[in-house]
């Protein structure tokens, strides 16, 4: 009897410890999944200004940038950069304009900022 409640006390502690790393592993993946977008995003922020000033100009790519006014509008901005799945499920899950969402990101309480380009610097896609 005592070694069938230790048996049971040990199959236990292994599945605890079992559910708790498949949790934390979940977690880190959407950890993952949410610097992939922002990388995805910054590049497509990336290709916008080079394409931009090369035909405009730095000051006129950094003016249109700054003109969009918040980073839903900047993300629409450089939405010929990408993908239209990839677009379409950050529209859909952005309902703030100020930040930008997608499914992992709200599962991990973060958003993306694209914040005012100023001078002397180059625009950026933060995770926060």
């Amino acid at each position: 009897m005592v070694e069938m409640l230790i048996v049971i006390a040990v199959i236990g502690i292994m599945s605890a410890l079992v559910i708790s790393a498949f949790s934390n592993a979940a977690q880190d993946t959407r950890r993952v999944v949410a610097r992939q977008q922002q990388a995805a995003v910054q590049s497509a922020v990336n290709a916008w200004v080079s394409s931009v000033s090369q035909k405009q100009g730095l000051a006129q790519a950094r003016t249109l940038y700054n003109l969009a006014g918040s980073s839903k509008g900047r993300l629409q901005l450089v939405q010929g950069y990408l993908d239209d799945a990839t677009l379409s499920h950050f529209l859909s899950n952005t309902t703030n304009n100020a930040e930008v969402k997608s499914a992992a990101l709200s599962k991990t309480s973060q958003y993306l900022l694209l914040d005012t380009w100023s001078t002397n610097s180059y625009p950026k896609v933060e995770l926060k």
